[in-house]
């Protein structure tokens, strides 16, 4: 594990009463948010640490200590997938034109 590794780890509290954001964590490590999403990342899945997080009013991200904390988690991620998969399929299937249809159905509504 790398020293920012550790160090971010060190920052992140265990129990979802003051968790955490990304922006925080950047500002304390001297590192910008994608470095920070990214070494969260890599503590999940590599070092397998159950780092979760909030969206919303209380967001940041916690190590959970319970069931409980954890499956709010693993609800705000499967939210976060869901809304992933569906813009994934969208630009599977999309139409590779249909920025000019939206245009054109603007400019349409825009001189009437």
């Amino acid at each position: 594990m790398t020293d920012l590794e550790v160090r971010l780890l060190r920052l992140i509290p265990v129990g979802s009463q003051r968790p955490i954001n990304t922006k925080e964590l950047a500002k304390l490590l001297g590192i910008n948010e994608r470095t920070a999403r990214d070494i969260i990342s890599r503590l999940i899945v590599r070092y397998h640490v159950p780092i979760v997080a909030n969206r919303g009013g209380n967001s940041g991200h916690y190590i959970p200590v319970d069931d409980g904390e954890r499956l709010a988690g693993i609800r705000e991620l499967q939210a976060q997938h869901k809304a992933e998969g569906e813009r994934l399929n969208t630009l599977i299937m999309a139409d590779l034109k249909q920025h000019e249809k939206v245009l054109a159905e603007f400019e349409e509504k825009e001189h009437e």
